[in-house]
């Protein structure tokens, strides 16, 4: 039986199989588009507690991970909105200055200093594709894009990314 609908019927375990399965993928989006752990990690809370609550309106004519990555795309979108009005531009933009326990976390902050030269929506794409692995297509029904212009954008940034790691 398909884990969402388990998920309507009361089934804790279920949302617990999703969270499991879908948790650190949600997360490396959100840090993508964040660059901030604990906000992405509120992330990752927030999803699943959406997926609990609104699981009963689910439509079945898109994957689960579609649907779960939307959800947590939405959050971290809306959260980026909101740091936007309350911090400076050099906080959303750069981790330059990252603390030291930032610092430390190879993995992360490798993942941040590698989409660091491209802009809000190229790392949106990227992660979706290379951390969350959806598809062109799933992408561009998030993003609200054609799938051309997804495609598009992806390859320029897989090209930038790739200038700019030759160049150091």
């Amino acid at each position: 039986m398909d884990k969402i609908k388990r998920i309507t019927k009361g089934e804790n375990k279920a949302l617990e199989e999703l969270f499991l399965l879908y948790k650190e993928k949600v997360f490396r989006m959100a840090l993508a588009i964040l660059g901030d752990r604990f906000l992405s990690e509120d992330v990752v809370q927030e999803t699943f507690l959406r997926v609990q609550q609104n699981a009963k309106s689910y439509q079945f004519r898109n994957s689960e991970r579609e649907w779960i990555m939307t959800i947590a795309h939405n959050i971290a979108i809306d959260i980026l909105r909101k740091r936007k009005k309350e911090i400076i531009q050099e906080e959303i933009t750069g981790y330059r200055g990252a603390p030291d326990s930032v610092k430390n976390c190879d993995n992360d902050i490798g993942f941040l200093q590698l989409m660091e030269p491209l802009n809000e929506l190229d790392r949106q794409i990227l992660s979706l594709h290379l951390i969350s692995e959806l598809k062109h297509r799933e992408i561009a029904h998030i993003l609200n894009m054609s799938v051309s212009a997804v495609k598009k954008r992806y390859e320029r940034a897989i090209k930038r990314i790739a200038h700019e790691m030759e160049e150091h």
